[in-house]
């Protein structure tokens, strides 16, 4: 049985087609080490509440040192976690029978009837090279099957789900006793990739399919990125092109997903207290980010680098990468 798979995913699999390799990442790596900082987090305020955000990265390295002490201050200091589901035994049972449900041929079709003979070829070489199942595929719906390889291009090249920093957050609330909020359920998530049109769905495949056998650098370049918080390089890199692509899915899957979770944002931030919010980094770069539509609503937005010391709050817009310190 498949282990369920984030739609968020899909983001990444329609931006890294042609993503070039990060100049120097490795040193970024080890100087985001020796300065104490990490993913990029920024901080919503008003007179009586603050709510860290957090982007997340649901594919992983195994030896990535992500979680830094300006993440650990600002997670202890919060009495309200969000995420965006739950995926405990009971949501990952859900997961797997919604997809299978949703994402597994049920008509006695099969995934190659629906494609033509260039996709044929690209689909039995992608197979052929990640060692995956043709007939596995070809019982797929197209928005599974393109998921299901951008997590076996992953997995080859060293990255893993099973150690998101999703999971690892949920961890730590779930033993720290946090009040936890979910901001949407399993369902919603995974219909975002399954109810897109077969047009988009096929167009979404293709991407994957033509870009497979770079898929896994690029999204370990992506993985990379995250942990220095180069959120210009995401931004451009990730966030942009799969909004230039396939602006439907992108509307689906960012910005209507964006507009439903600012509803609890704000409704936190009209009571007291700090919160901390865990979401993919998508939903926080770009125009349509909840970022933006948190400044709409009239609040004060910031990144944060705790590193700094007393000066831990810097109006940086954020997707301008703050400049290298000695």
């Amino acid at each position: 049985m498949l282990k369920y798979l984030l739609p968020l995913i899909a983001t990444l699999l329609v931006a890294c087609g042609d993503t070039p390799v990060i100049s120097g990442v490795d040193d970024k790596v080890n100087a985001a080490r020796d300065r104490n900082d990490g993913p990029a987090i920024w901080t919503v305020k008003d007179f009586n509440s603050t709510l860290y955000l957090y982007g997340t990265v649901h594919l992983l390295p195994t030896d990535l040192d992500w979680q830094k002490e300006d993440m650990r201050s600002a997670f202890n200091e919060a009495g309200t976690i969000f995420f965006e589901v739950d995926t405990g035994p009971d949501g990952q049972v859900q997961a797997a029978v919604l997809t299978t449900s949703l994402g597994m041929r049920q008509d006695g079709l099969r995934l190659s009837d629906s494609l033509d003979s260039y996709q044929l070829k690209l689909l039995d070489a992608a197979a052929h090279n990640g060692e995956i199942s043709l007939a596995a595929l070809d019982s797929m719906k197209p928005w599974l099957a393109s998921e299901f390889l951008t997590v076996a291009a992953a997995t080859n090249a060293g990255l893993s789900p099973e150690l998101s920093a999703d999971d690892a957050l949920k961890s730590r609330a779930r033993r720290e006793q946090k009040n936890i909020i979910y901001l949407e359920t399993i369902e919603d998530q995974i219909r975002v990739s399954a109810d897109q049109a077969k047009s988009i769905q096929l167009s979404l495949l293709t991407e994957t399919l033509e870009g497979f056998n770079s898929l896994g650098d690029d999204l370990m370049n992506v993985a990379k990125a995250w942990a220095v918080g180069s959120t210009d390089y995401l931004t451009r890199e990730m966030v942009a092109p799969l909004k230039s692509k396939s602006p439907i899915f992108y509307d689906a899957l960012i910005t209507q997903r964006n507009r439903k979770w600012i509803v609890e944002f704000v409704k936190f931030m009209e009571g007291s207290g700090t919160g901390f919010a865990a979401v993919g980094t998508s939903h926080l770069l770009g125009e349509d980010s909840v970022i933006e539509m948190l400044r709409e609503q009239g609040y004060e937005v910031s990144r944060y680098y705790a590193f700094q010391g007393e000066d831990v709050i810097n109006p940086i817009n954020p997707t301008i990468e703050r400049p290298e310190t000695e």
